[in-house]
């Protein structure tokens, strides 16, 4: 073989590896440290067509993982924290501040949730279930990131007289006005799980729909966490255009 055909052979192939960084992608989580974020994290560390993922924490995570970055913010002012978060990757990369060219976060992901006792009232509840969530999907909006996908409820809907169910169907409506490429909306049934806090009501309940589970139609049975985040991520690797909604009987086939 020419010295002209290896050349060739190798610049092919150079070019065959920097095609295949290119597809890698930019994922963010917000919520890893909850039950359905902390499977979805580790599948997304594990997963091939990630080549770093972005963690928004209050807290560090006791993890440590070479494709995992996290980034520690001011929840209470998040619309400025996220602001800072771009300046600091500029300054990490050298970027000029009015280039607007930033290392582009391709999917988000978001798991936050919280109930109304433990956030300790309707307001803070709506802070962390609507407020949150619509912040962050707006502002990477704007940086060009193609799929957010959310946990929301089986029960969303924003005309609900239930204060909860009022408050997810209002984050799915608000989010599907914003006009994302792909937007997944995943609407579990009782979560099943091992949480980092105790929760009286949903443990009774999981207990009696579990005895009950033979006579419950597959929609409102209790369903493990790492179903939805097994759902989360395939959706993810395939995404149809425009808006899907994920009842949870489809994801209970995760």
């Amino acid at each position: 073989m020419s010295s002209s055909q290896n050349y060739g052979n190798k610049e092919m192939t150079n070019c065959a590896n920097k095609h295949k960084q290119e597809e890698l992608k930019i994922a963010l989580i917000v919520g890893a440290s909850g039950l359905v974020g902390q499977h979805l994290l580790m599948q997304l560390l594990a997963s091939a067509a990630y080549s770093k993922v972005i963690a928004l924490v209050r807290q560090p995570l006791a993890l440590e993982h070479t494709k995992l970055e996290q980034r520690q913010i001011d929840f209470e002012n998040l619309a400025t924290a996220l602001l800072d978060f771009n300046l600091s990757v500029q300054k990490q990369k050298n970027i000029p501040s009015d280039s607007g060219e930033l290392p582009k976060i391709n999917h988000i992901f978001c798991t936050l949730g919280s109930t109304i006792r433990k956030a300790g009232s309707k307001s803070a509840f709506s802070e962390i279930d609507y407020e949150f969530p619509l912040i962050i999907a707006k502002h990477f909006y704007t940086q060009n990131t193609v799929l957010f996908a959310i946990v929301t409820a089986m029960s969303a809907n924003a005309s609900s007289f239930i204060f909860y169910n009022q408050v997810k169907g209002k984050i799915e409506t608000s989010l599907s006005d914003i006009g994302y490429q792909h937007l997944g909306l995943f609407r579990p049934s009782m979560l099943s799980g091992q949480r980092n806090e105790f929760r009286i009501g949903e443990l009774l309940g999981t207990i009696l729909m579990n005895a009950l589970a033979f006579m419950i139609p597959k929609k409102y049975r209790v369903i493990q966490a790492n179903k939805v985040a097994n759902a989360m991520l395939a959706y993810a690797e395939h995404p149809p255009l425009g808006i899907s909604i994920i009842q949870s009987d489809q994801l209970q086939n995760y």
